[in-house]
């Protein structure tokens, strides 16, 4: 992976960590049988995107309160480029819904690869920093694990709720 491309992924990492904590909580919140996953998807996104849209006016709003000053249109660019990667968490879960309401996936395969892909990318940035962090085999295993752990604990609060 390229300096330039390894930048980008670290500067994602608290978006995407920050949206698939919140596309687990959701997922944790679905009341089964869901009777239409498009909608399902649907909302899942709007959702996740109400987040990063909110994450980015509190981001404004902390600035101008630092700052004494109004918010220019570069405050507004960086904040949104900050919360953006919020948006990547939910891509790979509201494609799994859509697939559902497509009748390629089950409904509960759909909920089941849902969960797979936002644990996978826990463990992704976990492993991630646990290598930029220490450099070493035990510490990626170790972030792994750690953000994985979270993930787990999420997705099983649905089964215990339910």
């Amino acid at each position: 992976m390229t300096n330039d491309r390894a930048n980008e992924v670290d500067n994602a990492a608290f978006g995407v960590i920050y949206g698939t904590i919140t596309v687990l909580s959701l997922l944790m919140a679905l009341h089964q049988p869901i009777e239409s996953p498009l909608r399902t998807a649907m909302i899942l996104f709007g959702a996740v995107l109400a987040v990063a849209l909110a994450k980015a006016y509190a981001e404004v709003c902390e600035h101008m309160l630092a700052s004494g000053r109004p918010a220019t249109l570069s405050d507004l660019r960086s904040a949104w480029q900050h919360s953006r990667t919020v948006l990547l968490a939910a891509n790979g879960p509201a494609l799994c819904l859509v697939l559902a309401a497509l009748n390629v996936l089950s409904v509960d395969g759909a909920l089941l690869a849902a969960q797979v892909i936002a644990i996978a990318a826990m463990v992704y940035f976990g492993a991630r920093i646990g290598w930029r962090v220490r450099g070493t085999r035990l510490s990626v295993i170790v972030g792994a694990g750690l953000t994985a752990l979270i993930g787990l604990i999420i997705s099983s609060m649905k089964y215990l709720a339910h």
